[in-house]
């Protein structure tokens, strides 16, 4: 108990242990809500008496109380006076914060869900222009060999190529010159003793 000249307050963590146990990030804002203020009581000369009250039906039980002259303890009164008022002004200061921060966070998930999504779009897009590459190529194959074999090909330097009269050979090269070439003798003619 407190008997002193201005205010005095009291914190009530049961608000904030219910807060913290669902959600610990609104915990954080709901922190100093518990501070409460005690009622203002002020001792004035004469004599004083103090009662207890304690479940002491069933066993006794025993106090001590002790008093302590607040004027003895001037530094440390203007200390709690000053702590408590900043408190307070940091607890109007987290109510104002914590709407700014609910909006950036909000902002936060908008973007990263874009990000995402536009990250996807460029991803797609890239795989389609790779997949029109690549048809070009095998397009062009399937023309080619759908073209010899019907004698009327989409590409004429392709069928003039690939339809050479010399010795049945479809591509028009020698095939002696692949021997040369490589320097292999692939017909083994002579047999070892």
């Amino acid at each position: 108990m407190y008997f002193l000249h201005f205010q005095v307050y009291r914190m009530d963590s049961t608000v904030n242990a219910l807060a913290m146990a669902k959600d610990p990030e609104a915990a954080f804002f709901k922190r100093l809500e518990g501070l409460q203020p005690c009622e203002v009581s002020t001792l004035k000369p004469g004599t004083h008496i103090f009662a207890v009250y304690g479940d002491n039906f069933f066993k006794p039980a025993s106090y001590t109380i002790e008093a302590m002259c607040a004027k003895s303890y001037e530094e440390t009164t203007y200390r709690l006076k000053e702590i408590e008022s900043k408190i307070l002004e940091k607890r109007n200061d987290l109510r104002q914060f914590e709407m700014e921060y609910r909006k950036a966070l909000a902002q936060f998930q908008e973007v990263t869900t874009r990000y995402t999504q536009e990250k996807e779009a460029v991803d797609d897009m890239l795989r389609e222009r790779d997949d029109i590459h690549s048809a070009f190529t095998t397009e062009r194959t399937i023309a080619r060999s759908v073209g010899a074999a019907s004698s009327s090909s989409r590409y004429p330097a392709e069928q003039s190529r690939t339809e050479s009269p010399e010795n049945g050979n479809i591509d028009g090269r020698d095939k002696s010159s692949k021997k040369k070439w490589f320097n292999l003798n692939l017909n083994r003619s002579d047999k070892r003793a």
